[in-house]
């Protein structure tokens, strides 16, 4: 789905000018959507999105709009863009012809973006991606990840579901007592075999 197609679906949800309950033409908001995802990628922050709708959106309607208004909205867009651009990554790992020097540099540069990442379900969908790779491709051992084990707790359980795997797929013993951890805490993960 475009980013187009992602913006216009949320903000005809949302239907801000309930033109759309009032029967309106279904491309109503889509000079707002156009522009809108003109101006946005899967690397804004929700606030960022936020803003961005707030400012089309009294452009376009003449209303003084507040970003808080739009806060759900532009977390759901961000979510499908990521669910876009991580599942398009996913895909590369497990069926790309992409070398496996190309994997790497890609999912390292992914390990670092988990540092400043806190939606708990673009987070899910950057560690799904990863672990595509290692279940894959016979290249976990060169992956750089430290910055997903010095401070795993910061991570959900959805995320961590996968970093057992990820870390075993190395087959280095530094990292058991994380796995060994990870799984005490969340018994439902299982130890990897």
């Amino acid at each position: 789905m475009s980013k187009f197609d992602q913006v216009k679906r949320q903000i005809d949800r949302l239907d801000p000018q309930n033109l759309l309950a009032s029967h309106a033409p279904q491309d109503e908001y889509d000079a707002e959507s156009q522009k809108i995802s003109a101006r946005i990628s899967f690397a804004d922050s929700a606030e960022q999105i936020a803003d961005v709708i707030a400012e089309v959106m009294q452009a376009a309607f003449g209303a003084p709009e507040s970003p808080a208004r739009y806060q759900e909205t532009a977390r759901n867009i961000r979510r499908a863009l990521a669910y876009e651009h991580y599942g398009q990554i996913a895909d590369l790992f497990e069926y790309g012809s992409g070398s496996d020097s190309a994997c790497i540099e890609k999912a390292n540069a992914l390990i670092l973006q988990t540092r400043t990442e806190t939606d708990p379900e673009i987070l899910e969908m950057m560690f799904h991606a990863l672990y595509q790779l290692v279940t894959n491709r016979s290249c976990a051992a060169q992956l750089d990840l430290l910055p997903l084990t010095e401070d795993w707790q910061r991570f959900d359980a959805m995320s961590l579901e996968y970093l057992p795997e990820i870390l075993a797929a190395t087959g280095d013993p530094q990292y058991e007592p994380v796995i060994r951890q990870i799984c005490a805490q969340y018994p439902q993960i299982g130890m990897p075999e």
